[in-house]
């Protein structure tokens, strides 16, 4: 479950990655991502545009049926904790949405 801390963490884990990561250095992602296959293509200009993103992204939450393939109901709560209350069964799950920022109004 997400939750805004975790945002902020990965806010500055992309910040940290911008300023002390060589963009040219391919292993470096595949040795913290775990991943052999993972290639490293950002820019720091690249990482700064996702920074923002996330940053302006608001969370909500949805709640889902078990097998994760219907929402309960079209309600997005402001809080897990809300969300939770929110379910019709206890095998229903809460799901995290990050969401973009509104854009302004014309």
């Amino acid at each position: 479950m997400l939750t805004q801390a975790d945002i902020t963490l990965i806010i500055a884990a992309l910040q940290f990655w911008a300023e002390e990561m060589d963009p040219q250095d391919e292993q470096c992602l595949r040795i913290y991502a775990e991943v052999p296959e993972a290639e490293q293509s950002w820019t720091p200009a690249e990482i700064q545009r996702l920074r923002s993103r996330l940053n302006t992204a608001r969370l909500k939450y949805a709640v889902a049926n078990e097998s994760r393939t219907t929402l309960q109901d079209t309600e997005l709560h402001s809080t897990f904790q809300g969300a939770f209350e929110a379910r019709n069964d206890p095998s229903d799950l809460v799901g995290t949405l990050l969401l973009p920022e509104a854009p302004p109004e014309i």
